[in-house]
């Protein structure tokens, strides 16, 4: 019986040996577990305040030793939690993810927004800077394609930045001052885009309903263009572009003989000649073959033509820039004006007349 009870006594000394160092073990990972989570929040809620823009009252890259500090001891705490056990270890883990992992992802997310903003920044800056030096030069229209691409990126950026305020604050930073500078310049944009079409369409041969309409979709990214200089250059490209068509070349040649036949006809005084190459919707029409007598009665004026710009032609309408030289006994004058033409059973005619630009 005394050696039953030194047995059973042995056992039961065993048993304890066996189970007090584990307990022990595991009670001492979690300790260090949960140690590693402490400083993990503590870094953490020094980092959460500084990607609130209602705390900073302003946009700005957060501290990176504490962003690095914050990921290296919640990565720590991740790796001893991993190496724990026991009934706590699931609770350390949502502690961990909900007092460090949320705000250093968080953080993770406005870096890339700050990254994304101060490259939009910069490419602001630059395309300001080459609009004013070559606003039609190939390069700046690079640069314009670059940072409406680097906005639409940030765009989706914002969507892991945590807080509204921040979000606006962000937008009002970067995104408004650079599309304020592109929405100025998107017409200029627009009409170099519409003259490589255009020149494309030229290039293929392509028919003159396609080329015209091409013609107006230009015009009319050129007619928003505020300023003149930009306005000019892109209409002189134009005008070289469009003299590669083999359509417009054909009228603009019937359109220089029509001007040569009209003051072929002024010099002989020829009143009908003069009167039929006028469209009934000419201004003050029903007085005109008058106004033409009258004119030949009271003067004797001969003109020479000296150019004969064709500026566009659209839908059977051309406008043309004519310079002639009148000369009265001894006097002469030269004379530029704008005609708009229309294209009438095959043959121009005059339909209105403007002052020359």
């Amino acid at each position: 019986m005394k050696k039953i009870l030194s047995y059973s006594l042995a056992l039961g000394i065993l048993g304890s040996a066996m189970f007090i160092p584990y307990s022990k073990a595991s009670a001492a990972s979690l300790s260090k577990a949960e140690t590693a989570v402490k400083t993990a929040e503590k870094y953490a809620g020094e980092l959460k305040w500084q990607i609130s823009y209602e705390t900073t009252k302003v946009i700005k890259t957060p501290d990176m030793k504490v962003f690095n500090a914050t990921k290296s001891a919640y990565l720590q705490a991740k790796k001893e939690i991993s190496a724990s056990s026991g009934s706590e270890k699931q609770k350390l883990e949502q502690r961990l993810e909900d007092n460090v992992g949320i705000h250093y992802e968080r953080t993770m997310g406005y870096v890339d927004a700050i990254t994304s903003g101060n490259k939009i920044a910069a490419l602001t800056k630059k395309f300001q800077q080459q609009y004013r030096d070559e606003p039609t030069a190939d390069s700046t229209e690079k640069t314009y394609h670059e940072l409406s691409a680097e906005i639409r990126k940030q765009a989706k950026l914002l969507y892991k930045v945590y807080g509204k305020s921040t979000r606006d604050a962000f937008l009002a930073t970067f995104k408004a001052p650079a599309e304020k500078v592109l929405d100025d310049a998107k017409y200029t944009i627009t009409a170099k885009s519409d003259l490589r079409k255009l020149n494309t369409l030229v290039g293929q041969n392509a028919n003159q309903v396609v080329v015209e309409n091409q013609v107006n979709q230009l015009f009319n990214s050129l007619d928003k263009i505020v300023e003149d200089e930009i306005y000019y250059t892109l209409f002189d490209i134009y005008s070289l572009t469009i003299r590669n068509d083999a359509s417009f070349l054909a009228q603009e040649k019937e359109l220089k003989q029509f001007f040569a036949t009209t003051n072929d006809l002024i010099n002989k005084e020829d009143v009908d000649g003069v009167f039929n190459l006028y469209n009934e919707a000419y201004p003050d029409y029903e007085y005109l073959k008058k106004d033409i007598q009258d004119a030949f009665d009271q003067f004797n004026m001969k003109f020479e033509l000296l150019d004969v710009n064709v500026l566009s032609i659209l839908d059977g309408y051309a406008y043309v820039e004519v310079t002639d030289r009148m000369t009265e006994g001894t006097e002469t004058d030269t004379l530029t004006s704008v005609y708009l033409m229309i294209k009438e059973n095959n043959a121009w005619k005059y339909f209105d007349i403007y002052d020359a630009y």
